[in-house]
């Protein structure tokens, strides 16, 4: 088998997680290789890990791979004692770690020791477990362009810092490219921030409700990450992570059901000339105290909403509309750190779908008041206004783009309202 040369290191995060230091060590496949793979792990190397790679790689079935296995981060306080970093570091709904990972971890790992990395996101596997299964399957979320391929032993998708949230966000999100592997056993901790079997679970419902290419595994009789570090275990689930890898891209097999009901399998942002626009008329009684107002299409109700606020009020259209008649229509999904938290604009479709564009999606909220859907944006600038007419239409400072959208929700005047209950 071919040798490993280690590396040991710390860096202090800069622009990301600034101050906190993170130490790493680095198993390097000592062969002659133009580029290699990545493997990031949580809580320091998965020796079992690297071991089955190595295997693996020189059997043909998986790449060689860097494993780059870094320590949660540590502050360092006034008096000089050190500060453990772990809930900060790895258990936060929050793209910070994941872009100190990708922006300056890796980059300073390859110009440190010479590392010639693959560019290429297939070529890229993140792996934890507990709260390092967690931030694993964060990372890869926040950055799918970057991260392909996700371990996550009995991850810990808990109220510590609004992890609870996300198997309810997988399940509303266009499927993204990712390929996942969760483990889990029958004696999961139970503790004032979640069950860590029942949201095991219910992560693994939503990865197969949302189409991802996904495998999971139970252990009964056994407790937490209880095969996190078994030898055979790592090489069986990598050689799944692994497969055809020099074949096929990772790519996202199909989107949940309910996302179909808004757009078209192919339907992807294309950029277009410019945004059409609908004439507006809002009650003056709405527009001192909100910022963005629309008409639903029936034309019976208004729906109101501010961007520092994350829901959006409905008022009936009867004449004496006032802001003491407020109805709460519905409550948008935030993330923690991502501006504004409310309604940056507002459109409605013939089937009286509001679609709300905040900075973390158009979340689509059917005419009952749930929203069922988020649709991506199509880039990383701040949106400004979105339309719907013969399709998706979308203002951001990089441009305007156009989305196709199922024949259901484009506009056609005169087309009564579709009154919805909890299913449809």
């Amino acid at each position: 088998m071919v040798n490993l040369r280690y590396y040991e290191g710390s860096l202090v995060g800069k622009r990301y997680k600034p101050g906190l230091e993170f130490v790493f060590k680095v198993a390097v496949p000592d062969i002659e290789c133009d580029e290699f793979a990545l493997l990031v792990e949580h809580d320091g190397q998965n020796d079992e890990n690297v071991s089955s790679m190595l295997k693996l790689a020189e059997e043909g079935k998986a790449p060689y791979c860097v494993s780059v296995g870094v320590v949660s981060g540590e502050m360092v306080m006034p008096d000089g004692t050190q500060r453990n970093m772990r809930m900060n570091s790895y258990d936060l709904f929050d793209r910070e770690y994941g872009d100190f990972i990708v922006y300056e971890l890796i980059p300073h790992i390859s110009r440190e020791y010479s590392i010639n990395f693959s560019a290429l996101p297939d070529m890229h596997f993140v792996s934890g477990g507990s709260s390092g299964g967690i931030s694993a399957f964060v990372i890869a979320w926040f950055h799918p362009e970057y991260f392909r391929r996700v371990y996550m032993s009995s991850p810990s998708f808990l109220a510590m810092g609004r992890g609870n949230e996300i198997p309810y966000l997988i399940r509303k999100y266009e499927t993204k490219p990712l390929r996942i592997y969760e483990e889990y056993s029958e004696y999961e901790p139970n503790d004032y921030f979640g069950w860590s079997r029942s949201i095991d679970e219910e992560a693994r419902e939503a990865l197969t409700f949302a189409g991802y290419d996904f495998k999971c595994t139970y252990f009964p009789g056994e407790g937490h990450c209880s095969r996190y570090h078994d030898i055979d275990e790592a090489y069986t689930r990598n050689e799944w992570i692994w497969r055809d890898w020099g074949v096929k891209r990772i790519t996202a097999p199909r989107n949940a059901n309910r996302v179909d009901f808004v757009i078209p399998e192919n339907s992807r942002w294309e950029i277009c000339d410019a945004l059409p626009t609908k004439e507006k008329t809002v009650p003056t009684d709405l527009t001192g105290s909100f910022d963005k107002v629309v008409l639903s299409n029936d034309n019976l109700t208004w729906y109101a909403a501010n961007t520092n606020d994350d829901v959006v009020l409905s008022f009936v259209n009867d004449g004496k509309i006032s802001t003491e008649k407020g109805l709460l229509h519905a409550t948008l999904h935030t993330v923690p750190r991502i501006y504004p938290k409310g309604t940056i604009d507002m459109a409605v479709d013939r089937a009286d779908r509001l679609f709300v564009l905040t900075a973390i999606g158009i979340q689509c909220v059917r005419s009952f008041g749930l929203i069922d859907v988020i649709l991506e944006l199509p880039d990383q600038a701040k949106p400004l206004e979105i339309t719907v007419l013969d399709a998706l239409y979308l203002k951001t400072e990089n441009g305007t783009y156009k989305r196709s959208l199922r024949e259901i929700c484009t506009e056609n005047d005169g087309h009564p309202r579709k009154f919805v209950s909890y299913y449809d």
